[in-house]
């Protein structure tokens, strides 16, 4: 892995935790939309990290590119386990509905399990590549 490859996994796990982090303090908050949108980009940063390590760069649109070679290097493949995905997933279209859609936030309730969907990925994300 190049020194580059190696730093942009770096930032893209400090992106998803410093996302997470604040996910937790806008749940406090009952700031809904933006919890939401600091869960979907702690999966997000950590399905980035998981890309860069096979040395793909972004993409445009960077969004569904992500989402895709995501799922084709590391869910199709058994890398990463299905569950994971799926996580994933329901957190991208959750994030879509309340960004971007007409529909309101999740409540507190299911966003306190969105925050765990987000903080397994991440975890998973640093042990598959060795950062834990």
């Amino acid at each position: 892995m190049t020194p580059e490859t190696n730093a942009l996994i770096n930032l893209r796990l400090h992106q998803a935790d410093e996302s997470l982090v604040e996910a937790r303090l806008l749940v406090e908050k009952d700031m809904r939309r933006g919890a939401m949108d600091r869960i979907y980009f702690t999966m997000f940063y950590c399905a980035c990290a998981l890309l860069a390590s096979k040395e793909f760069g972004p993409s445009r649109p960077a969004l569904g590119g992500i989402a895709a070679k995501f799922h084709r290097e590391f869910i199709k493949t058994g890398l990463v386990p299905q569950e994971i995905g799926d996580r994933f997933k329901r957190a991208t279209q959750l994030h879509h509905d309340a960004d971007l859609g007409a529909k309101t936030p999740p409540d507190s309730a299911r966003l306190q399990d969105l925050l765990v969907d987000a903080d397994s990925f991440l975890t998973t994300t640093k042990l598959f590549l060795g950062k834990q």
